[in-house]
C-alpha cells in the first residue's frame, strides 16, 4: 500500500484535471533514469524486466515486460470519484498464448483496497497489438484507481496505450470500440444534452456505460455516431 501512497502523492494531481485521460504519460514517451514517468515498474527490483521498446503500437516507444522467476509490472494511479463511470483501455502485444493481465484496483484514501480487481487477461496477438477495454465503475469510498499490468512468470509482454477515460469530465475522445461495435464513425461526445439547443441530428446516441439512448436525453455526456 506505501506504493499507491507514494503515487498518488506524486501524480494524484492528474485525476484533478480536465482531460478525459486521468493516467500519466499513457503512451510512455517519457522515461527518466530507465522508467517510464508517472510511472513504477519492477525494474527497481529486477533489472532486465521492464525496459524502453521501440515496437510501440502508437508514437516511438512502449514497454517491454519481461516475467523470470517472478512477474513483471507496471503501475500506476489517479484520483477518482465515487459513483463515477470510467472507461480503460489498454494495448499489449504477446507472442505466447499467454501474457498476463491489466489489472485495476481501487482503494480508500487510506489505501484500503475495495472489492476484488478488475482483470483484463491478455492472449496471443502475433506480431500485432491488440487492445483490451472495461467499463468501471467507482464504489462507495473510492478515492484513488491503481492501474496496471502484470505478466505471467516466464512470459513476456509489450505494453502500450494505457488510458482511462473520466466519462464526465470534458474534453473527452470517442472510444473507438463503439464505432467497430456498429461499424460506424466517431464524430464527438457531447456534455450539453438537456439543453434547450441540444440536437445531435441523425445519429447513435450511447450513455456513458455503453447503453442505447432513445428518445431526448437527459442532460450528461453521451457518445454520439452519426448515422450512415
Amino acid at each position: 500500500m506505501r506504493t499507491v501512497v507514494i503515487l498518488v502523492c506524486l501524480f494524484g494531481a492528474v485525476g484533478l484535471l480536465p482531460a478525459a485521460n486521468i493516467l500519466p504519460n499513457s503512451s510512455f514517451e517519457n522515461w527518466l533514469f530507465g522508467m517510464p514517468v508517472g510511472w513504477l515498474t519492477s525494474e527497481l527490483l529486477y533489472p532486465g524486466s521492464a525496459v524502453r521498446d521501440s515496437g510501440s503500437n502508437t508514437g516511438t516507444y512502449c514497454v517491454k515486460l519481461t516475467g523470470g522467476d517472478t512477474a513483471a509490472f507496471v503501475s500506476t494511479a489517479a484520483i477518482v470519484t465515487p459513483g463515477r463511470s470510467y472507461y480503460f483501455s489498454g494495448y499489449a502485444r504477446v507472442p505466447g498464448i499467454l501474457g498476463g493481465s491489466f489489472v485495476l484496483l481501487f482503494l480508500t484514501e487510506r489505501g484500503d483496497t475495495l472489492g476484488d480487481p478488475e482483470l483484463l487477461p491478455v492472449y496471443y496477438s502475433g506480431s500485432s497489438y491488440r487492445e483490451y477495454t472495461k467499463w468501471v465503475t467507482a464504489p462507495e469510498s473510492a478515492a484513488v484507481v491503481a492501474v496496471g499490468f502484470a505478466t505471467l512468470i516466464g512470459l513476456e509482454a509489450n505494453v502500450d496505450d494505457m488510458t482511462l477515460d473520466d466519462t464526465v469530465s470534458g474534453g473527452i475522445t470517442e472510444s473507438p470500440a463503439f464505432s467497430r461495435a456498429y461499424g460506424l464513425r466517431p464524430r464527438k461526445v457531447l456534455a450539453v444534452a438537456g439543453s434547450s439547443g441540444f440536437a445531435v441530428g441523425p445519429a447513435f446516441l450511447f450513455d456513458a456505460l455503453g447503453r442505447r439512448v432513445a428518445g431526448r436525453p437527459r442532460r450528461g455526456v453521451y457518445f454520439v455516431i452519426p448515422e450512415r
